[in-house]
């Protein structure tokens, strides 16, 4: 995922938890709140509660992935940070399909 795209300061998270407003399914809770700067930006928040470094960083880079081929129709001035519920296992239709649904349901992804 380009640079562009991802939140990266830990100041950039604390803004969005405290300010969001959230869309959850069984699988994610996605958290969006609007921002300043014009271009959205997605950051991916995975508790050691879930397994191993191994397993945490695989469904990380799965959520990665959907969120690349998301990110050029999202809406300008949104920030977002997903957060995986505790449900393992993930397999990779389920995490693009939830996350997805997730995105339409809140109204980010802009249809051409």
């Amino acid at each position: 995922m380009q640079a562009i795209y991802r939140l990266k300061k830990n100041y950039q998270y604390n803004y969005v938890y405290k300010h969001s407003d959230k869309v959850s399914d069984k699988f994610f809770i996605l958290l969006y709140c609007k921002s300043k700067v014009k271009q959205s930006k997605v950051g991916f928040s995975v508790s050691k509660k879930y397994g191993c470094a191994v397993q945490r960083n695989k469904l990380r880079r799965q959520m990665k992935s959907v969120v690349m081929h998301i990110a050029p129709r999202l809406q300008s001035y949104y920030n977002v940070v997903v957060v995986p519920r505790r449900m393992p296992p993930y397999q990779f239709c389920d995490v693009q399909t939830s996350l997805t649904h997730l995105f339409e349901k809140a109204g980010l992804v802009v249809n051409e």
